[in-house]
Formats: structure tokens, C-alpha cells, sequence
């Protein structure tokens, strides 16, 4: 995942109590708003992650919490793409990737092996991550 050409991390989690379902609704929704914003696709990695919902002990206390790797989004305002989700959803983060950490730090520190092992996870127009991959060597 850290030869792609990653842009933004992005978390999201809900304002209020939402299902599995409701969290791969919402990523989607959040990359076609971004899309709309840069006005051509946007390629991405999302996890859902569940989390304990303000604090709840009971597992059944669970929320999914949304976490996104995105690419192709030059020239397109971090701050108004928060705007719009944090109103939807509630609490976003979006910060620019940072490649020295790679793919790999943001997906295992965040990213639970549960939602990996689970399928919770999703790429959004991979052709577009495919378009974003940096070469594996130079000068062949």
C-alpha cells in the first residue's frame, strides 16, 4: 500500500450510534463529495473500525468508526471537505499523509487486524490507486 501515492488521512467517526452498514454508506458518500470537490475521481483505501461508543463498556456499545487512505484529491480544500463531513457525521480528522510513516503505519496503528479479518474494508476506484503508484525502481 506505501507505493501508492497517498494524499489525505482521513478518520470519521459518528456523532451518533451507527451500524456497519451505515459506516461503509457514509465512506462512500464522503468520497463522492470529494470527488465532487476535486471534480474527477479519487481513488482510496477505508476501514471500519469499531469502537467503544462514548465510552461504553457493553460490546454491544460498539460504533464503526471510518478510516481512509485517499489520493488524487491535489488542489481540493481539506478545510471545506471537514466542513461538510463533520456536519453529517461528526468528528473528522483529515491530514495530509505523511509518506515517510507509510501506508503500513496509518493501517496497522489504526486500523484494527478486526476489520481487516472481518472484510470491514474496502478500495474505492482502485484504477485511480493504480494511476497514483510511484515507481518500484528507476532508470530500467
Amino acid at each position: 500500500m506505501s507505493r501508492y501515492a497517498w494524499e489525505w488521512w482521513v478518520t470519521i467517526t459518528f456523532r451518533d450510534e451507527a451500524t456497519t452498514y451505515t459506516a461503509h454508506n457514509a465512506a462512500k458518500r464522503f468520497l463522492l463529495h470529494v470527488e465532487r470537490a476535486a471534480g474527477r475521481h479519487v481513488g482510496a483505501f477505508y476501514a471500519i473500525e469499531r469502537h467503544k461508543y462514548r465510552g461504553g463498556g457493553d460490546p454491544a456499545s460498539l460504533t464503526p468508526h471510518i478510516h481512509l487512505l485517499v489520493t488524487n484529491v491535489a488542489g481540493v480544500s481539506r478545510r471545506a471537505v471537514w466542513r461538510w463531513a463533520h456536519e453529517r457525521f461528526g468528528r473528522t480528522r483529515i491530514e495530509p499523509y505523511d509518506p515517510d510513516r507509510g501506508a503500513s503505519y496509518y493501517i496497522a496503528k489504526y486500523t484494527g487486524k478486526e476489520a481487516l479479518e472481518k472484510g470491514e474494508w474496502e478500495l474505492w476506484r482502485p484504477e485511480v490507486i493504480q494511476r497514483a503508484g510511484k515507481a518500484l525502481w528507476v532508470g530500467v
